[in-house]
């Protein structure tokens, strides 16, 4: 079976990297809100987690009650499974009460006065990441940020950067990489409806995410609704998504265009944004009233990103030191799997990560970026639709065919990775029998467990979460290989946030200023 590689550039390369393509590097960054009898939890980050502003492996996210595991890279995926399952272990054990909610849409919220905006110390850091948090809540309400997912941190072998092709001597090295992550992230884009498709897990919402558009969908139970072929309403209009948002246009032709548009959008003064009043209590601020307080406002499919570690603005480490990883922010939580994501599904990331590693396509046209759109916004609320049709240059085409048109192009890859395994070329498989029967993906799924089971989405939920955390609970520390790392981690961060708070040399102000130059 042949890939489609028409172009003598990507025969070559993939020649080249198939010796060393499956040394790619991996992280998981893992939302889920904490949960007390069905309602988010209004207790404070467990303190036995250590500081959620200093800790590596556990802080939060937007909430108090948001609880982000983060793993750092490996190149052994199952490692990197592995250690996020020990997190989870970690943290189970240390809540009282409590369950980790399975699913990305939040159980009913009647009031976002109970959605509690995480809270970092008295440190500068601190109060500059709250800061930045209350803004968010002023500009598009609290409700939409309690959605959970989960963010797959992937970064080619740093051994490709010795291939031909990206050894141009007159060329700066950081260019050359930066384009090669960003010819990636445009196939990303592209082909983005798949991974909404298959890993979508979001079909149900509850009534306050819906408002005057409930006529649109059907009722689940009393408190929540689905729509009948929906995969991610995580990523449709009703979910993280923002009407303003559509006034920014962000580049990714370049590295270059990418680090202006984000810096320009820091800059600028947003009419609605400045309408915001100042408060009394400066926690209770937006940091200004820019199109982004910071470039970490800006939503996206994916995101370029440094391995610089520092309090730096993403802006300034892509500067420095160019493109390190991207960062897929499409998954929703798969409520199938303990840690939110599993085995199938990174093996076939990594394959489908790699064909748009290697297929190169031309820089972003206005009507490319219309189609892009068009099929996101169809699949995220009718991707299992029989017979629907999505635009391919400007064609329409039916996912099917499509889909299994990308299947035919990655096998050939998946078999190259697998080596003398098939790990790879199964999870490939896997996924095509899901394109041609939508009944075996995960948002078929959840809504045919709701429906079976005779169970509302929210007794669902808390059923999934006691059963994790059940498990979790009869395991012996012995049996989580990472315990002593992630104890010791929590407390240093939190000997490391008192010393933050202790030694600010200058007043928050201050802190502000020299942030953002």
């Amino acid at each position: 079976m042949a890939i489609d590689f028409k172009n003598p550039m990507e025969k070559n390369l993939f020649s080249e990297v198939k010796g060393v393509i499956d040394s790619c590097k991996v992280g998981f960054e893992k939302e889920s809100l904490r949960v007390i009898n069905s309602a988010i939890s209004q207790n404070i980050h467990p303190e036995s987690l250590g500081s959620a502003l200093c800790n590596n492996y556990i802080t939060t996210d937007f909430s108090e009650a948001q609880t982000e595991l983060v793993t750092p890279p490996f190149h052994d995926k199952i490692q990197g499974l592995e250690f996020l399952e020990n997190i989870h272990h970690f943290v189970s054990c240390n809540l009282k009460d409590e369950i980790l909610w399975p699913f990305s849409m939040p159980p009913p919220i009647d009031d976002e006065k109970h959605i509690p905006i995480a809270n970092y110390g008295s440190s500068n850091l601190g109060l500059f990441k709250r800061r930045y948090r209350a803004g968010l809540s002023e500009r598009y309400g609290s409700l939409m940020q309690t959605i959970s997912g989960i963010h797959y941190n992937y970064s080619v072998p740093e051994s490709i950067w010795e291939c031909s092709l990206f050894k141009q001597t007159d060329i700066n090295p950081k260019i050359i990489r930066s384009d090669a992550y960003f010819n990636m992230m445009r196939n990303i884009y592209r082909i983005n409806w798949l991974i909404l498709y298959l890993f979508g897990a979001s079909p149900i919402v509850t009534r306050n995410f819906v408002y005057e558009d409930e006529k649109a969908f059907n009722q689940l139970d009393n408190e929540t609704l689905y729509l009948p072929y929906a995969t991610s309403l995580r990523m449709s209009n009703f979910g993280y998504q923002n009407t303003r948002r559509r006034k920014l246009e962000v580049s990714i032709n370049s590295i270059n265009e990418y680090v202006s548009d984000l810096s320009s959008a820091t800059k600028t003064s947003h009419p609605d944004f400045a309408k915001i009043h100042s408060k009394s209590n400066k926690l209770e601020t937006q940091i200004n009233e820019n199109v982004l307080q910071i470039e970490d406002e800006y939503y996206a499919i994916a995101r370029a990103k440094s391995k610089i570690i520092s309090d730096q603005r993403t802006t300034s480490k892509l500067n420095q030191g160019g493109v390190d990883f991207i960062e897929i922010r499409s998954l929703d939580l798969n409520p199938f799997s303990r840690i939110g994501i599993d085995e199938e599904t990174t093996f076939f990331l990594d394959v489908l990560l790699t064909y748009c590693f290697i297929k190169q396509r031309q820089h972003f046209t206005d009507n490319e970026m219309i189609n892009i759109n068009h099929n996101d916004a169809l699949v995220a609320k009718k991707g299992r639709e029989p017979s629907l049709e999505l635009l391919k240059d400007g064609e329409k085409i039916s996912l099917k065919d499509w889909g299994n048109e990308i299947i035919d192009n990655l096998l050939p890859i998946a078999t190259v990775l697998d080596s003398n395994k098939s790990q790879y070329t199964k999870a490939v498989s896997q996924m095509r029998d899901k394109i041609n029967d939508a009944n075996q993906t995960l948002s078929a799924r959840l809504l045919d467990k709701t429906a079976n089971n005779n169970m509302s989405f929210i007794e669902l939920g808390e059923s999934i979460g006691e059963e994790n955390k059940k498990h979790y609970l009869n395991l012996n520390q012995s049996e989580n290989d990472n315990w002593n790392l992630l104890e010791k981690e929590a407390i240093d961060s939190n000997t490391k946030q008192n010393e933050l708070e202790k030694n600010d040399g200058e007043s928050f102000e201050d802190f502000v200023e020299n942030y953002f130059k």
